[in-house]
């Protein structure tokens, strides 16, 4: 049942836009379900697939609506509908705790009233909201009524080819407008709002982060004790999550299945005497629900945790009424719900690696355990470790691969220590918070945990360190990524059937794979661009033929190359770009594979480029120069007149780099004039196909 659902899901998605579909597409499907009761057993039979079919049917149409009514845009009282230059007020709750970022703390803002001169209205909706960084917004919490008169813009789509979409990312969450707020700016009034569940759980997260510093715990420590026992992964900093990414520990900083299933193995454990009691039999798998629970109520009701929550709930559940059915179908029935209460998380990565690790397990695990016979208990621990370690990895690479663009090598050794080391922390953890209250005990409790995160952190760097531990910008489409499973999917029902028809396509789809693989190679090796990127205060151009990257900028882009990860990184993988030169603009050169760069012009693939800036002199007289783009940067103070009457027939490019007023007063004076401009703030990086 969850297949069609999701296809009805993915169906809306895709065909990117929602109108209402007439209530009998709906209903005529459901009531002709029951009519396969009243035919004759024969007809029944031969008929089953129609029952099939309109089931089917239904489940899609049903996947579609849910997708459309679960955006908040489509609704009529969203608050984009009633913005305008009147509005003065607009005032809603805080959606979410406030996460502290480097300038800001960012959260989720839902509007429910709008103010346009004297008109009040309801308004539903979602805003992203950045505050900055001072003590009033740092007693902001949820449930909090935040009043203001700023108005919400658009989250802009990716400035850079290959960037992060971070506008879909937040689309996916029915998030589409932003506001940057001041200090002074806005009113808070406190816990005006919210779900009180949601508002306790918060609580009690921010009461075990509160005892974790008490530990003397601190730093990198404290990051990933608070990441990987309460989900709050906030502290984490780049270089921690390179390394856990790297190594292939990042999954432990999840809170998610593996966690609630320690949990769930504990609370296993200490009930077990009520198996044979009289009351036992409800009483048992209640008290596990409720020790399950109790933990998602620690990590404030995280997403992950609350996937990997009601998955137990469900396996438990089926236990308690000896009900014998597969736990694909408890890892099925979770997903269902889930996808019927928010539609859109089908979309999110925690969601498809949390059930594609699961399945994967579930499935494979089994098998690749038979392919070796452990001798000793020893023996057996690890080798279960390294069976649903590959299960996992084999079930995720692909979805891994796509997101992240690399491959940690050395997964297993580092599963072999950090999963039964994870076991060990949050034990440790739930030992230090039951002894809390008792002085010299809980001392020593929090002394071993401060070391054992200590030992953790020490391990996953040292792996991470290791000669070829990861595989590094390697690009998996969408479509690849698809045939990747459907090949993983024959090769399995080949081991278990030995039907040489499945050999036969997962040989087929191989062969597709080294087309599309190929394709991608010649693509690679022919492109030939010039960009001129969109990077906030700097200068930056890209050539690029082949796989051969000459990145022009500004000198302060050049000491801080940092700064070119989030926008070009993408780009660079996408295509393979794999011998990057990083010029500054004020060098001088002579030909440099094809491309000569001298005193403020540029020669690239036949293309002439001239650079103007604050301290660029014009041709004197009535000399005119032809180039193809005229890139101005550096907050320029030239006559556009004389600009466009130097340069005839150029393309004018307005670069990142001037500020907010320059580049204003360039668009105005390019549209006076009626010449060719391209503006990459507001238009995104210009990209030449050359």
């Amino acid at each position: 049942m969850v297949i069609p659902l999701i296809a009805g899901i993915v169906l809306h998605k895709f065909m990117g836009v929602w109108f209402s579909l007439p209530l009998w597409v709906v209903i005529v499907p459901l009531f002709l379900l029951p009519l396969r009761r009243f035919l004759p057993e024969k007809s029944a039979y031969s008929g089953r697939w129609i029952y099939g079919l309109f089931l089917n049917l239904f489940l899609i149409i049903s996947g579609f609506l849910l997708a459309g009514l679960n955006n908040e845009i489509n609704n009529k009282s969203h608050f984009s509908k009633y913005i305008n230059e009147e509005t003065t007020i607009i005032s809603g709750i805080v959606a979410d705790e406030p996460s502290e970022r480097a300038n800001s703390l960012r959260f989720t803002l839902k509007p429910d009233v709008i103010g346009s001169g004297n008109l009040i209205q309801k308004v539903t909706g979602r805003i992203m909201v950045y505050a900055s960084k001072d003590s009033t917004s740092r007693s902001i919490r949820y449930g909090d009524r935040i009043t203001f008169s700023e108005l919400p813009t658009k989250v802009p789509g990716p400035k850079n080819p290959g960037e992060f979409d971070y506008a879909a990312y937040l689309a996916n969450k029915s998030i589409y407008h932003q506001l940057f707020l001041r200090t002074g700016r806005y009113e808070i009034k406190a816990d005006e709002g919210g779900n009180f569940f949601q508002s306790f759980a918060y609580r009690i997260r921010n009461g075990f982060l509160e005892l974790f510093r008490e530990t003397g715990m601190e730093g990198r420590e404290y990051a990933v004790a608070a990441a990987l026992l309460i989900g709050y992964d906030d502290l984490l900093d780049p270089d921690q999550r390179k390394e856990f990414a790297g190594s292939g520990a990042m999954h432990i900083l999840c809170v998610s299945g593996l966690h609630v299933g320690i949990i769930f193995l504990l609370a296993d454990k200490l009930f077990f005497f009520l198996r044979k009691r009289k009351r036992g039999a409800w009483l048992r798998p209640v008290l596990i629900l409720l020790v399950i629970w109790f933990y998602a109520l620690i990590t404030g009701l995280a997403p992950s945790v609350m996937r990997a929550s009601l998955m137990f709930s469900l396996v438990t559940i089926g236990g308690a009424m000896n009900r014998k059915s597969h736990i694909i179908n408890s890892v099925s029935a979770s997903a269902f719900l889930l996808l019927l209460y928010n539609p859109s998380i089908i979309f999110e990565l925690g969601f498809q690696l949390s059930y594609a690790a699961v399945l994967g397990i579930v499935t494979l695990q089994p098998h690749i355990q038979k392919l070796y016979l452990p001798f000793t208990k020893f023996d057996k621990y690890f080798w279960d470790i390294i069976s649903v370690s590959l299960a996992a990895q084999i079930a995720t690479g692909p979805i891994s691969i796509m997101y992240f663009s690399q491959f940690p090598n050395y997964f297993l050794l580092t599963n072999l220590i950090v999963i039964p080391l994870a076991g060990i922390l949050i034990y440790s953890g739930l030992a230090f918070i039951l002894l809390v209250k008792i002085p010299f005990v809980s001392g020593i409790a929090g002394w071993l945990l401060v070391w054992e995160f200590k030992f953790l952190n020490f391990a996953v760097g040292f792996i991470e360190g290791l000669p070829g531990a990861v595989v590094r910008g390697v690009f998996l489409s969408g479509h690849a990524t698809l045939l990747f499973y459907f090949l993983i999917l024959l090769l399995f029902a080949w081991y278990l059937n030995r039907k040489v028809l499945y050999f036969r396509i997962a040989v087929a789809v191989l062969i597709l794979l080294g087309i599309d693989f190929s394709f991608t190679r010649f693509e690679r090796a022919s492109r030939k661009e010039f960009i001129v990127h969109s990077i906030r205060n700097h200068t930056a151009m890209s050539f690029v033929e082949g796989r051969n990257h000459l990145l022009f900028a500004d000198s302060a882009l050049k000491n801080a190359p940092a700064k070119l990860g989030y926008p070009l990184e993408g780009y660079s993988t996408r295509n393979g770009l794999k011998n990057r030169k990083l010029i500054d603009l004020s060098d001088s050169l002579a030909n440099i594979d094809n491309v000569c760069l001298y005193r403020g012009f540029l020669l690239a693939g036949g293309k002439r480029i001239a650079f103007v800036s604050g301290n660029s002199q014009m041709p004197e007289g009535d000399g005119q120069i032809l180039v193809d783009y005229v890139v101005i940067r550096a907050n320029s103070r030239l006559n556009a007149d004389k600009l466009v009457a130097a340069f005839p027939g150029a393309v004018f490019v307005i670069d990142a780099s001037s500020s907010f007023r320059r580049m204003q007063k360039w668009k105005e004076d390019f549209e006076k004039l009626k010449v060719p401009f391209h503006s990459v703030m507001d238009e995104g990086a210009l990209v030449v196909k050359l």
